[in-house]
């Protein structure tokens, strides 16, 4: 997969885009995803938390959208988990091909050869694998 506009941060819980850092865990809450089959699209969003630590100049809004999307899986959250933890960002990042069953763990802030599924994992344990051409992300409301 290739990351067109940003990179996922070394930390694996953000994006950076230019001098750009946006805490995910942290700063933005979840805010749901949608794939569209027939066009091979997923996409995924964040809103700017609420807390008092979050950055007055954070975004309102982050999009991650993944095209030519070939393989998307999702993993149930822990039913025992408040939903209160479905929002928020645990890991973003990218494990090998060949571990296909594997949703709680990751390798890699980058892309390689044979390490190209990325998985975005929550604090209720609700993950989400998918492999795809490209990825961007759009930055609303700066």
């Amino acid at each position: 997969m290739k990351l067109l506009n940003f990179s996922i941060s070394k930390d694996n819980i953000g994006f950076e885009q230019e001098d750009n850092y946006f805490d995910l865990h942290n700063n933005f809450s979840f805010g749901g995803f949608s794939y569209d089959v027939l066009n091979r699209v997923a996409e995924f969003h964040w809103l700017k938390g609420s807390g008092d630590w979050v950055p007055e100049n954070s975004p309102d809004k982050i999009h991650l959208l993944v095209n030519d999307v070939v393989f998307f899986k999702v993993k149930e959250r822990d039913s025992e988990m408040p939903f209160t933890e479905d929002d928020c960002l645990s890991i973003i990042g990218f494990i090998w091909n060949e571990m296909k069953d594997d949703m709680e763990s990751y390798y890699s802030h980058q892309p390689e050869e044979n390490c190209t599924h990325l998985i975005l994992q929550f604090m209720s344990e609700m993950a989400v694998k998918l492999e795809g051409g490209s990825a961007s992300i759009k930055v609303v409301g700066v």
